[in-house]
């Protein structure tokens, strides 16, 4: 499969729900295949992900307004004149939301036995009949399932011997389930990123707080490109050989910045172990052309252990940031499994020199995430070097797995445990402030956070 990856046609198709009952369109008039029945759907825009594509796709073919995606799974079908790897998307449709034919074909919401006497699409058809047999789909050749979970939910509906699925999380607690709160605006700051060739570590990291940032037009903003030098167990970044900087990033940025008339920016980026300074000098530009811009924004960086630069951190810190960030992540023992190539005594060798080092009103903040496995014990612990090595401001939130590939979930941690450890942190220990809760991440909030710490 992996010999021919480049010559496959990106195409995604929706698996979208209503009481129950799937949405199915005709192929378009004219084609070798006008009329027979398919997922909706159409190829995917270079530089577009998978959530976008399907989103623009049924808007265009049917008008429908999709409120959240997942990829349940991929195949790959070879046609005589071409190869297509398909993307199978779950989509929750909004609310009062109804299709109608833009372009001339047929649709229809069908119940499970339906299915059985329409006159499919070659590739359509091979993947209803693969969900309806007996194999395990992951040791199928040509198939990649993205959420196991859901698509054997689907694979049950369609035996006719379960329900329908849907976006939200299965088998999480009350308290893990982030409602979607797009629309119009959702909309707006999607199309904004998109024009700017920006990216956010709010849809390459499926951050599960993107629908509510989105709605009060915040977004952390992932510059250096967005694909990792590094292969970290907890994230969902792409990681690989990165493409060249964008030397235009830092102003387009900027523009986007003042744009949406943030008064609070968040800049993160990807590792990059390929430059010689990580990167520092691009992060630097970034924040110096938001400066220029609005000079009133205050900025926030959350960078890489820059491979323990003290050089990169001077050039980060001399850039007029507020808010100098650079997780943890995780607790001591867990670290060389977890993050790989970062240790912890440098992580916090990085933290301790930007403390000492920081000009004057700006502060220095770190964050781990629990239910990796760590023992209360280590926590604490970890908490207290953070402290020691001199950060203000921490964050504790829950962990949960982007993908079937990376680091699973030991445990799921209660509200009420969060509420605790920010006691603890902030009463015992002495941080200025502690961020804590089940869906708390570093840049969630965090114009909040610079604005209630202890002074």
């Amino acid at each position: 499969m992996d010999d021919m990856d480049s010559a496959y046609l990106e195409v995604c198709a929706a698996v979208a729900f209503h009481d129950g009952k799937l949405l199915l369109a005709s192929r378009r008039p004219g084609g070798s295949l006008a009329g027979k029945w398919e997922f909706p759907g159409g190829k995917q825009r270079d530089g577009e992900s998978l959530a976008d594509c399907i989103r623009r796709e049924l808007q265009e073919e049917l008008g429908l307004e999709i409120t959240d995606a997942l990829e349940l799974f991929s195949l790959v079908h070879r046609y005589p004149e071409k190869t297509v790897r398909l993307h199978f998307m779950l989509c929750d449709v909004a609310e009062n939301c109804h299709p109608e034919a833009k372009e001339g074909q047929s649709f229809g919401w069908h119940d499970h036995l339906q299915l059985n006497d329409l006159d499919w699409a070659p590739a359509d058809r091979e993947a209803c009949e693969m969900l309806k047999g007996d194999g395990q789909l992951s040791r199928m050749a040509d198939v990649a399932v993205a959420e196991p979970s859901r698509t054997d939910q689907f694979r049950s509906w369609l035996r006719g011997q379960g329900r329908a699925p849907n976006c939200r999380e299965l088998g999480k607690p009350s308290w893990l389930r982030a409602p979607f709160m797009g629309g119009k605006e959702h909309v707006e700051m999607r199309s904004l990123l998109q024009r700017a060739k920006l990216h956010t570590v709010c849809d390459s990291a499926k951050c599960p707080n993107r629908g509510d940032c989105w709605k009060h037009r915040t977004a952390t903003f992932m510059v250096l490109g967005d694909i990792c030098t590094r292969n970290c167990k907890f994230c969902s970044v792409a990681h690989g050989k990165p493409r060249p900087v964008d030397v235009n990033e830092p102003q387009h940025v900027a523009e986007t910045v003042e744009t949406l008339g943030l008064r609070f920016a968040v800049i993160t980026c990807v590792t990059r172990d390929d430059l010689p300074d990580g990167g520092s000098a691009h992060i630097a530009a970034t924040v110096q052309a938001i400066k220029t811009r609005c000079p009133e924004v205050k900025v926030e960086v959350l960078v890489s252990d820059c491979k323990g630069s003290h050089d990169a951190v001077d050039t980060v810190l001399a850039s007029g940031v507020s808010v100098f960030g650079h997780n943890i992540e995780t607790v001591e023992r867990l670290t060389p499994i977890i993050r790989g190539y970062a240790t912890y005594r440098g992580s916090l060798d990085v933290l301790k020199y930007a403390a000492q080092h920081v000009p004057k009103d700006c502060v220095v903040k770190s964050g781990m995430m629990l239910g990796l496995g760590e023992t209360a014990d280590e926590i604490r612990q970890a908490l207290v070097d953070l402290h020691e090595a001199g950060v203000s401001i921490v964050t504790l939130g829950q962990y949960l797995q982007p993908t079937k590939d990376n680091w699973p979930v030991a445990r799921m941690v209660p509200p009420e445990e969060f509420d605790e450890w920010k006691r603890i942190a902030e009463n015992e220990i002495g941080f200025s402030c502690a961020v804590c809760g089940p869906l708390v991440r570093s840049s969630y909030h965090a114009s909040e956070a610079f604005s209630c710490r202890k002074h």
